[in-house]
């Protein structure tokens, strides 16, 4: 069985009314940002590569720390993460990878080809994106370490991604068999539990009938133990456990 580590490496305020879908509240929500981390297979696996300081110092984030630097923090040297699932190509789960110089990342086909598309340089979606690090799936494909795959896929025995959509043209979740049952890794697909619990969606929207379906996905993957991880709610710090600072034991 795998165990399952949610690595926070930074955070930011905003208002209920600039993130949830027709919510007419301007109270305050914080978001944390995270990469996860499985262990316990022939080797570990990445969930998100996370941004660089760059991205951290444009978007006024605080308490930002490497995503690399808390992979290390939780046992793993960075250059020893041979593959990295990518959930999506926002900024906030792309634009890390270069930390990750031996990973091989699986992408959702449709998610390369809406962001090297006509949309993704609209102003509805541009500003999710960071155009260099999207340039950078040409050479990286050319080099042997894009992997781009169409539906669900097994990775190993044990962990699956899992096409949803709705967030973006491609996003995949990714489920992890535990000692305490199935993890559903929603990343995006529920930034807050608040999102797959009250059904209710987030304002950045490729297809809203596929990210309705998709809370509908989450819970029926994640079964009778609901080990349901968010993407970006302080809540899950809550719901498992934390065993050092910004390091999360899911299962």
């Amino acid at each position: 069985m795998y165990e399952v580590y949610a690595l926070k490496y930074a955070e930011r305020d905003t208002t209920a009314c600039q993130f949830f879908y027709r919510e007419p509240s301007h109270g305050p929500i914080t978001l944390h940002y995270f990469v996860w981390l499985i262990l316990g297979g022939p080797h570990p696996i990445l969930v998100d590569t996370g941004f660089l300081d760059d991205e951290a110092r444009a978007r006024g984030v605080r308490h930002y720390v490497s995503p690399a630097a808390m992979v290390e923090r939780a046992g793993v040297k960075p250059a020893d993460v041979p593959i990295a699932l990518i959930t999506h190509l926002h900024y906030d789960h792309w634009a890390g990878h270069s930390q990750f110089p031996a990973a091989e990342y699986w992408i959702q086909r449709d998610e390369v080809a809406f962001w090297t598309g006509p949309f993704g340089r609209s102003p509805a979606f541009r500003q999710s994106a960071n155009p260099d690090a999207l340039a950078r799936l040409v050479t990286l494909n050319y080099a042997d370490r894009v992997r781009m795959i169409d539906g669900d896929r097994e990775v190993l025995p044990g962990i699956k991604v899992h096409r949803v959509g709705g967030h973006t043209a491609g996003l995949q979740i990714v489920t992890v068999q535990s000692a305490r049952g199935t993890v559903v890794l929603t990343s995006d697909a529920a930034h807050f539990y608040r999102n797959v619990e009250k059904r209710q969606p987030v304002q950045i929207i490729t297809n809203l009938p596929e990210m309705l379906a998709a809370f509908e996905t989450i819970e029926a993957l994640a079964g009778a133990e609901r080990l349901i991880v968010a993407g970006h709610d302080p809540q899950v710090a809550d719901r498992f456990t934390p065993v050092d600072s910004g390091i999360i034991r899911i299962a």
